[in-house]
């Protein structure tokens, strides 16, 4: 039905169907878990999409050597699924791999799912209550609720600004697109970056190569990783009902002790205590330093200069103790540029090189610049990416914004709670369903946030967050933490007790939200012939 100038007034009579109910966008974690939760509330007609080949998300793509979980593996795991077989205390990337396809097979997902599918741009169609998702390949995907399950890492810096990068003519890579035809033996490979990638990929290179350059631009705190292999008699501790579960709920309970010393501290009391962590914090760390590293002036380049909890820190296993090896070398004095055989750095060294690994992170959920304009655009022309840009990041209860109905973040703005990812998207998704489930029982088609409710639930972020902020924002200056974003804010952490945080998912004011039917939307202009047939009975029209 299309609209016709200085005809009546009326509304469609056959509203378009969509062909899926809900979609959902990317097929990791995320998706795995927004999949099974769709089927406890009764929706089958799902799509799960994703741009890489396969499900997984990061342990699909994530192939470089000695890949794994940096934390133990007894938390990394869905509370609908344990797994108490676990090789090791910390997972390798080839058994979480596998184990999200078991769930996904368990759940009759993989028939779902849609690989090889990049969505472009996502567009509310107000008229027909539904979204029109445009794919790279023109296609277009329709759905009456789209679930956002990117995750928190959404896309890899590939082309880090570095004078020069283009001009490389050796072997290049990210660690979320590993070579593995290109042998490193005997080879000079540079890394740039020390994150979580390097601390895993660096060890075992360093075995292999001729030589290793590390360039570091700002110190990271790795932290030991008592991992070890789980024998049997561990195995079938945890596979007691409720074994894996009051494992999990220890770790639990640490984090939840944390997240309430820094909420409920009183602020003048909190920051003394700042001053006092990061004062033994950091000298410990130094400690642990001198105890791994035997070079002094390698010890001085590895001390930060900020807040020791700036950055999320790792389990840095043998990174460390790399260091000590003749055929390494960090390097800090800054990247002046690339050229087509090597890196020269700030000091004027030059270095030919082999191979290239670019470990330079990923644009990050808390980032403004994750969220690209004219890519999600709600109701009345709402403009996602704009508005994120230009304000701040908020989303009601980090998951629905106003001005786009129909449409949930899996990982939004004060979403990271817990000890694990799949402890953030299963909270998200408890708050989705429920939200998706009462629209249904409403016999409505629209639903969405009321901006009021979403401004209600960014100020009790920005009150309860006050201490977390003044600690991200007032000393980690020169950290190039993600927990502080380009605008100068720390929308990452919910500032809740894990507590609050799981009951709050499912108790909130059902009218925090604007329920509708798709008839109730504004009217269209129809010519004469067509109210005609607006007229009939229904019948009538479905013999047409």
């Amino acid at each position: 039905m299309t609209r016709s100038n200085g005809a009546a007034t009326g509304f469609a009579v056959s509203p378009e169907i969509p062909q899926h109910e809900v979609v959902v966008i990317g097929a990791g974690i995320g998706g795995i878990c927004a999949g099974v939760k769709l089927q406890e509330i009764g929706i089958e007609n799902f799509l799960i999409v994703d741009r890489i080949g396969g499900l997984g998300g990061t342990w699909y793509s994530h192939s470089y050597p000695d890949a794994g979980c940096d934390i133990p593996s007894t938390t990394y795991q869905f509370s609908f699924a344990r797994k108490p077989d676990w090789d090791r205390f910390f997972a390798k990337r080839d058994q979480i791999l596998e184990y999200l396809e078991e769930v996904a097979a368990n759940y009759d997902l993989p028939r779902r799912m849609r690989f090889h599918t990049t969505i472009v741009r996502e567009e509310w169609d107000d008229q027909h209550a539904l979204w029109r998702l445009h794919t790279a390949s023109g296609g277009v995907l329709t759905a009456r609720f789209v679930i956002s399950a990117v995750g928190a890492y959404i896309n890899p810096k590939t082309a880090p600004n570095i004078p020069g990068l283009d001009s490389y003519t050796g072997v290049s890579m990210h660690p979320a697109s590993w070579n593995h035809d290109f042998d490193f033996t005997g080879k000079r490979v540079a890394i740039v970056g020390v994150g979580a990638s390097t601390m895993q990929i660096a060890p075992k290179l360093a075995a292999q190569v001729e030589r290793l350059d590390i360039y570091q631009r700002t110190p990271q705190v790795y932290l030991p990783k008592p991992d070890f292999v789980l024998r049997p008699w561990m195995q079938r501790l945890l596979a007691v009902p409720g074994g894996s579960a009051v494992a999990n709920g220890l770790a639990q309970t640490v984090i939840d002790s944390m997240l309430r010393v820094a909420v409920y501290t009183p602020a003048p009391v909190w920051k003394i205590g700042a001053r006092l962590v990061d004062f033994l914090g950091r000298n410990a760390y130094a400690g642990w330093v001198r105890y791994k590293v035997k070079d002094k002036a390698i010890r001085q380049l590895l001390r930060p200069g900020f807040g020791i909890v700036c950055i999320r820190g790792g389990a840095g296993g043998d990174y460390l103790p790399t260091l000590n090896r003749d055929n390494v070398e960090l390097l800090t004095a800054g990247i002046a540029e690339i050229t087509p055989t090597g890196i020269r750095s700030a000091d004027g060294l030059e270095r030919e090189i082999d191979a290239l690994i670019l470990a330079t992170g990923y644009e990050v959920f808390s980032d403004p610049e994750s969220y690209k304009p004219g890519t999600v655009i709600g109701r009345d022309g709402f403009d996602l990416g704009a508005f994120y840009n230009t304000k701040e990041l908020k989303a009601y209860y980090s998951t629905a914004v106003a001005g786009i109905p129909n449409r949930f973040i899996m990982i939004g703005p004060y979403s990271w709670t817990g000890t694990a990812f799949h402890y953030f998207v299963e909270n998200a998704m408890r708050h989705i369903a429920t939200v998706i489930d009462e629209t249904r029982r409403r016999g409505a088609t629209v639903v969405e946030v009321r901006a009021e409710a979403q401004e209600r639930f960014h100020q009790e972020m920005l009150r309860s967050g006050r201490n977390l902020a003044y600690y991200l924002e007032t000393r980690c200056s020169g950290s190039n933490s993600y927990f502080i974003n380009s605008q100068g804010k720390s929308p990452y952490i919910r500032p809740w007790s894990l507590l609050k945080t799981y009951r709050k998912a499912v108790r909130f004011d059902r009218e925090d939200y604007s329920y509708r039917h798709s008839l109730e939307l504004e009217p269209v202009v129809l010519s004469g012939a067509e109210m005609e047939i607006a007229r009939r009975p229904p019948a009538e029209i479905r013999t047409q």
